[in-house]
């Protein structure tokens, strides 16, 4: 319907009725309902049709007023698609020419009645109240009047076009939901209302499962129990399948299988008389035969280390149920549990481990309770290594004194990436971690450790020995001199001792401990030794000794003094006998070294400087005379040193045949005469 223009009715009447004081004439407006019956009802079309005598209907303009409300419009029938209860009222229409603005007379009221549709129910037939998966259910559709329906039913607002009868039959399988239905036919009224909706729930169906024991991978020879578990109510039977082929006799909870012939997939169900009356076929239990497992081997850390913790773990497949069996050396050696070897589970475990823990190994599991053994591992070597070695080395070396600061450092003989730690007492110090580490003397003497630890293996290093840091005394020099006394001319040798002389340097004093010895030519020392060549008289007096470590700043306790003495040497005095100024070939000569004042001395002989003649007897005896140059000289005769000086020289030259031959010495002294 077109609607132009609303107004109240009071205003259009006087606007109608103006200037006329005759309404002979005046066309009439003439209003029909069209269908022409006695009940319109909802949702059906309604035309109302205003008719005027004169003139075409399109020469008119039209009012139309419904309970007092106006509307305007240029078609003479006025349109309800779809009429509702709201549309119910009193109708009249009135024309107004278009050319010449006349207006019709008022239409005759009529009354529009509309009528509601019937109603329609859903109503379940079945009397059950507890509905499960698989019941079939019973709905009938009630409309409240007339006769001849056609049935429509929805579930879940979808049609189901297959069902048109007043009751329906529904698998609650698959077809439970919100159900509603609806009535059409050919005559008038042709439709109900849609029904309100009735839920239909369903109660799932208790389920069934199947269970086996023993669980896990089962093997040729077994027995197997299935067990069918239904999760609600009592008084089932019980029904079991095998590949989906149901099986006669057993209707109890548990069957029995034997394997490997009654392998396969088994599903079981419950049945009983009262409601639920079955439950869901439980999901497949595939018992299938396996074959016997590999026991596998591994071992944690290999190679390991002296002291370390090795970890055999032996794995079959599922390890749910199995025991193991640990063998070493040959597959009949068990391996002997102690308190450094034990066993939880899967595992081996070697605490600290040691060369004799070296071999090889093998494991097997076992399930004792149903005489089940894997296939034996294959072997795996355990290779334990020693420990690197770590030792510790102090500087300075040698004896350590109060107020020195000592480093020490920790060598390790493999490997990197150590970290240090450090033990003194026994006790671990927490901070040094680095290589070296300082201390200072005396309060941080002791007996010292280091060993290393690192992430990776090796992890760590054996305890190293102790080094023992003891502050000692300052030790004392003692000084000895050779010879003393002494003769002039003599080498002095005088030696500074201080212990262990490693690392001493000297200074010499003499006459007081503030006079450093001046050295010259004569003077000069070598390490510990300090040297007087060809002693004087001036070298005589009181000298000291003390050692210093210089690069320490250590001096020793100063020596006690010695004395040197220097003497002159005897005099030697040599003479020959016979002393003739001839000696002929043949002859025999005497030397006599005279030394006054010597004293345990021995006599020393020499011809052209090399010695010829040692003795405590101061004559040397020529026979026959021999040509040369003889000198002697006193040597002392508890150490072989010179005492005297070098004596005067006799040159003996013997001579051809003498023609005194034959003669007495007495008458050969008279011929010479």
């Amino acid at each position: 319907m077109l609607m132009v223009k609303r107004c109240r009715a009071r205003v259009l009447s006087t606007h109608i009725y103006s200037g006329h004081s005759k309404d002979d004439g005046q066309a009439k407006a003439v209003l029909t309902i069209h269908p022409k019956s006695s009940q319109i009802f909802i949702g059906e079309s309604v035309t109302l049709r205003c008719i005027i005598q004169r003139g075409e209907v399109t020469d008119w303009k039209y009012t139309w007023r419904k309970d007092d409300v106006d509307s305007i419009s240029r078609k003479h029938e006025y349109e309800i698609s779809e009429v509702k209860i709201s549309d119910n009222g009193v109708y009249r229409c009135l024309g107004k020419h278009i050319d010449n603005g006349m207006y019709s007379k008022w239409s005759d009221a009529v009354r529009l009645t509309v009528t509601a549709l019937p109603t329609a129910s859903v109503k379940m037939v079945t009397n059950q109240e507890t509905l499960y998966s698989g019941d079939t259910v019973k709905l009938r559709c009630d409309i409240s009047n007339y006769r001849d329906w056609t049935y429509h039913w929805l579930i879940n607002k979808e049609r189901l076009s297959s069902q048109t009868s007043k009751t329906t039959t529904i698998s609650l399988s698959d077809q439970a939901g919100q159900y509603q239905c609806q009535g059409t036919r050919t005559i008038r009224p042709q439709n109900s209302y849609l029904s309100s909706s009735l839920h239909i729930s369903v109660t799932a169906l208790p389920t069934a499962s199947v269970k086996a024991s023993p669980r896990g991978p089962l093997y040729s020879g077994e027995t197997v129990t299935l067990q069918c578990d239904i999760s609600d109510n009592r008084d089932w039977t019980y029904r079991w399948h095998r590949d989906n082929q149901l099986l006669p006799n057993p209707t109890s909870k548990t069957t029995t299988i034997s394997l490997p012939d009654q392998a396969g997939q088994y599903q079981c169900e419950g049945t009983r008389t009262r409601q639920p009356k079955k439950t869901y076929l439980s999901s497949s239990l595939t018992i299938i035969v396996a074959s016997l497992p590999n026991a596998t081997l591994t071992i944690t850390p290999n190679p390991a280390y002296t002291g370390e913790t090795v970890t055999l773990t032996c794995s079959v497949g599922s390890d749910s149920g199995w025991c193991y069996t640990w063998y070493k050396d040959n597959t009949k050696k068990v391996v002997t549990l102690s308190g450094r070897r034990t066993t939880a589970g899967g595992t081996f475990t070697i605490s600290r481990a040691a060369e004799s823990d070296q071999g090889l190994y093998w494991c097997q599991g076992e399930i004792q309770s149903r005489s089940i053994s894997s296939i034996i591992s294959d072997p795996v070597t355990i290779t334990v290594k020693a420990l690197p070695t770590a030792s510790v080395k102090a500087s300075p070396r040698g004896p350590l004194y109060s107020g020195e600061t000592v480093t020490l450092q920790c060598d390790i003989s493999d490997n990197r990436d150590w970290t240090y730690r450090w033990h003194r007492d026994n006790q671990l110090l927490p901070n040094p971690t680095s290589k070296t580490t300082t201390i200072s003397l005396p309060d941080q003497a002791g007996q010292y450790q280091c060993e290393g630890t690192r992430t990776t293996q090796p992890k760590k290093t054996y305890l190293s020995s102790s080094l023992t840091i003891i502050v000692a005394s300052l030790p004392k020099a003692t000084l000895t001199i050779t010879p003393n006394a002494a003769y002039t001319g003599e080498t002095v040798t005088l030696t500074c001792s201080v212990g262990s002389d490693s690392g001493w340097s000297y200074t010499w004093y003499k006459d007081n401990t503030k006079k450093v010895v001046t050295l010259s030519g004569r003077h000069n020392t070598t390490g510990a030794t300090f040297t007087i060549s060809r002693a004087a008289e001036s070298d005589q007096g009181l000298y000291w000794c003390q050692g210093e470590i210089q690069s320490r700043s250590i001096s020793t306790i100063i020596s006690d003094p010695v004395t040197i003495t220097v003497k002159e040497r005897l005099v030697a005095v040599l003479t020959l006998q016979p002393n003739w100024p001839q000696i002929f070939r043949g002859e025999t000569v005497t030397l006599s070294c005279d030394i006054q004042g010597g004293e345990e001395i021995e006599y020393a002989f020499y011809n052209s400087g090399k010695s010829v003649y040692t003795k405590t007897e101061p004559e040397y005896r020529i026979s026959p005379a021999k040509n040369g140059l003889y000198t002697c000289e006193g040597l002392q005769k508890r150490n072989g040193l010179k005492h005297s000086q070098t004596s005067n020289a006799i040159q003996l030259t013997v001579l051809g045949k003498s023609v005194f031959m034959g003669l007495k010495e007495k008458d050969r002294k008279d011929k010479v005469k």
